[in-house]
């Protein structure tokens, strides 16, 4: 698992600023939790998503999918840059959106759909020789929904006297 010194680390010897010898000065280190839990946050605002826990410490994890690493740490040095006074590669720029667009992909989550019971099943679908007698598609039973979509069937024998 990444923490937040190897990550900073990463960013830092992506711009140059350090060699991977050295170890994180502690205003660096400072200066980039700052951006990174900024950035974060700016992007879980714009619907870019994935479980990020800010940071305080070096040891801490980044708690982000392991494939969303490389588009915080590319994200991460464009916006730091500008702060060491380094021009920006066109290689950085490439790597920070297409590492961008990584995480955007990460963040969506694509949850099955059903028919609702109000909707017609067309015709040539019915009749004798076909798979459903039915006109719509089947209702599902009495059910709560939550606050996440999903649902909770009712228990049988559950209604009041």
């Amino acid at each position: 698992m990444e923490t937040a010194e190897t990550v900073i680390k990463d960013v830092l010897q992506e711009i140059l600023v350090q060699a991977s010898e050295q170890d994180i000065q502690s205003v660096d280190f400072q200066t980039a939790k700052r951006y990174m839990n900024r950035m974060m946050a700016s992007f879980a605002a714009s619907g870019i998503s994935l479980g990020y826990t800010k940071v305080i410490n070096p040891t801490d994890p980044i708690t982000i999918p392991d494939g969303a690493i490389e588009g915080l740490i590319f994200n991460l040095a464009m916006r730091l840059v500008t702060s060491y006074d380094i021009p920006v590669a066109g290689t950085l720029a490439v790597s920070a959106r297409e590492g961008k667009n990584a995480m955007r992909k990460l963040s969506i989550t694509v949850r099955p759909t059903s028919m609702p019971c109000t909707l017609p099943i067309g015709s040539g679908n019915e009749g004798e020789n076909t798979f459903n007698n039915n006109h719509f598609y089947g209702c599902p039973e009495s059910e709560v929904l939550t606050e996440q979509g999903g649902s909770i069937l009712l228990e049988d024998g559950t209604h009041e006297s």
